[in-house]
């Protein structure tokens, strides 16, 4: 996620159907709270989700068990961390009932940006009521859609990874071509291994002790922060715990794919979520030469069941995304139909 500007003034588009006051709120019943048209999450002052409505539930696609209990700042959306949004809460939070902020906000979530217009009230009993107005994301008319978070960076490694690669993303695909598969994959496990890194920084910043002891949603957003950041795309993954898997949806910075660079990826997230899970996986693209459809499927896997995967040769993308959950997966994409993770 990525922030924008502050405002203190809703949109003109919102006038209409600014959020009511904390006192009405206050009193809704659960159906009334789901039947707001627009996302409703009630916080304690130490920003941990008691409640998170039905509207919420379907533009964040996050469902309310994955959230409720979890911090809002920490484990849900860790880049709201910047004093431009958790710094205004916290101020609110020592706010006496009835206080009010503004401001307007862009989240990046693996199906595209997300311009919002957030409201926050402090209300009675030590809770802090937020609602979230989804606006039409503004755009220069030469802008493409972004999909990073470095929109004009897109077509360049970031950051530390932009010293080993100083490429444009076409030469990268291109070089990758020339090695091979297995270079390739064996390229991408040093590059995890860096995303890792990054990650664990990130985790430890919000309080964790490190990345494997990391709450799941805090890492897995803290390694799709790090891709986003590096420049190499987005990331979303579930973990299950039996059979022990882990699906992931990549979106490459790519407007076309390769064999090569899939399986770049794959040792990205063989390292990346070996590091997360303090154990051996291996990760295996499901998309076979089929990769123009974004994002990519991934299976990762711990090492001693790999054999399942070189076992499943053959096997139509749709029929092992059905075998392996990647279609009802409770962090997807939009037009796999499935969610994702902010």
């Amino acid at each position: 996620m990525n922030q924008t500007s502050t405002m203190d003034e809703a949109p003109e588009s919102l006038k209409d159907s600014l959020p009511l006051s904390v006192e009405r709120l206050g009193e809704m019943t659960s159906q009334e709270v789901d039947d707001l048209p627009y996302g409703f999450i009630m916080l304690d002052e130490e920003g941990v989700v008691l409640l998170y409505n039905r509207y919420e539930q379907r533009m964040s696609r996050l469902p309310s068990a994955r959230v409720v209990g979890r911090n809002f700042f920490q484990e849900i959306a860790p880049c709201t961390r910047v004093e431009a949004f958790l710094g205004r809460f916290r101020a609110l939070a020592q706010e006496p009932p009835g206080a009010t902020d503004r401001f307007a906000f862009r989240f990046h979530f693996l199906h595209g940006a997300q311009d919002v217009f957030v409201q926050l009230a402090r209300a009675p009993v030590n809770r802090v009521f937020m609602t979230v107005h989804r606006v039409p994301i503004q755009r220069d008319e030469h802008e493409r859609p972004a999909t990073i978070r470095h929109e004009r960076d897109r077509g360049r490694l970031n950051g530390p990874l932009g010293a080993m690669f100083p490429l444009a993303w076409d030469q990268v695909a291109a070089l990758l071509a020339r090695v091979g598969q297995s270079a390739a994959r064996d390229l991408g496990r040093g590059v995890g291994r860096r995303i890792a890194g990054v990650a664990e920084s990130t985790v430890v910043e919000a309080g964790a002790a490190a990345l494997d002891k990391a709450p799941v949603l805090l890492a897995v957003g803290a390694l799709d922060q790090a891709l986003a950041e590096l420049g190499m795309g987005r990331l979303a993954a579930d973990f299950c715990a039996n059979p022990p898997r882990v699906a992931c949806f990549v979106r490459p910075p790519v407007e076309s794919g390769s064999v090569e660079l899939s399986a770049f990826y794959e040792g990205v997230l063989e390292m990346a979520i070996s590091a997360a899970l303090n154990a051996a996986h291996v990760a295996r693209c499901i998309e076979g030469t089929d990769l123009a459809a974004l994002p990519w499927r991934f299976v990762v896997v711990p090492i001693e069941r790999a054999h399942e995967l070189r076992s499943l040769e053959g096997e139509r993308p749709d029929d092992l995304a059905k075998r392996f959950g990647l279609l009802e997966s409770g962090s997807g994409a939009a037009d796999r139909g499935t969610t994702a993770a902010s």
